[in-house]
């Protein structure tokens, strides 16, 4: 079975590095096959039998605390999941000229509705999607300064969420398809 895990606040601003083929290292000897990583952010690819996601996500949060010395959240989904949350993005989003667009992959248990909300988009501002497991955002390019995704900064949902852009979840849901054949 494909999964995906995403880690959670590495290679940002020079801070908590992970280079991605010790990532892809860690992951091996965790005993998972097809290990892949996609750019430089964390985004792993792998195959291993179903398993509980939150267990899997534990095991690897510890594994990669006991080879970098400090511990990142790490989020896992299936690539069928994966794959459901970019396809519930629509097709304009992301051309990064005039509109862009984010997911915000939430941690097991969070309600993207209640996220949502916390966050206060701004009507005319702010687009909206809730996907299961995931919170889609965009804003015209115009507008990104005024973007309510910026609020999630010192909520309480901010350590229990992982933001890639739409162009990146995309590629991830490509990438499950690739193996999926």
């Amino acid at each position: 079975m494909i999964h995906v895990a995403l880690l959670r606040g590495i290679n940002v601003g020079g801070n908590r590095k992970v280079p991605m083929a010790d990532l892809r290292e860690v992951m091996t000897e965790l005993g998972y096959d097809k290990v892949a990583t996609y750019i430089n952010s964390g985004n792993v690819l792998f195959e291993t039998k179903p398993a509980d996601h939150l267990a899997m996500a534990t095991i690897i949060e510890d594994a990669l605390e006991a080879r970098f010395g400090f511990r990142c959240r790490v989020l896992v989904r299936s690539g069928s999941d994966i794959a459901a949350i970019a396809k519930a993005i629509p097709e304009n989003w992301g051309d990064r000229t005039q509109r862009t667009g984010d997911v915000a992959y939430l941690l097991d248990g969070l309600d993207p509705a209640q996220v949502a909300e916390a966050l206060k988009p701004r009507e005319g501002i702010d687009n909206v999607i809730y996907a299961p497991g995931a919170v889609l955002w965009s804003v015209e390019r115009k507008d990104l300064n005024r973007n309510g995704l910026q609020r999630l900064i010192g909520t309480p949902y901010y350590q229990q969420v992982t933001v890639r852009n739409v162009n990146t979840a995309r590629k991830l849901a490509a990438l499950v398809a690739e193996r999926a054949g």
